[in-house]
């Protein structure tokens, strides 16, 4: 079973972005962060492609995600910059999005069709709520 693939925007660049709802966090690579601005965390350590990384800031993104439908929607998250994110049914990982995020957005993954279907319920509504 592959994570599922979506296409995102950002600054008019279309990258490729995994859901990974078996990560935390949400990552995007270096190449993609210049101009972003940066957030300072309190550093961590976490394991990503077999190496164990040390991060001490993340970058603000602003971009369009799609859902399977093709309809778009904004989002602005803190995205940590990584060297590399492998890749996913022979393409190149730009962004992960995590659990954290995903459930923020609402976002239901049906896995009982291929490729999985992916809806940001949350996101679709414009229903942001901070509980």
């Amino acid at each position: 079973m592959s994570r599922p693939l979506v296409e995102v925007e950002i600054e008019g660049r279309k990258l490729n972005a995994v859901l990974d709802t078996g990560s935390r966090r949400s990552y995007i690579k270096f190449e993609f962060v210049e101009g972003l601005p940066a957030v300072a965390v309190h550093p961590f350590e976490v394991r990503l492609g077999g190496e164990t990384l040390s991060l001490q800031e993340g970058r603000v993104v602003s971009g369009i995600v799609k859902d399977s439908s093709g309809r778009a929607y904004r989002f602005g998250e803190v995205l940590f910059p990584v060297r590399d994110l492998g890749e996913e049914d022979g393409k190149g990982i730009d962004l992960i999005f995590g659990a954290v995020i995903l459930e923020d957005w609402g976002t239901v993954i049906d896995e009982s069709i291929t490729p999985p279907h992916v809806d940001y319920r949350i996101l679709r509504k414009g229903e942001l709520v901070e509980l």
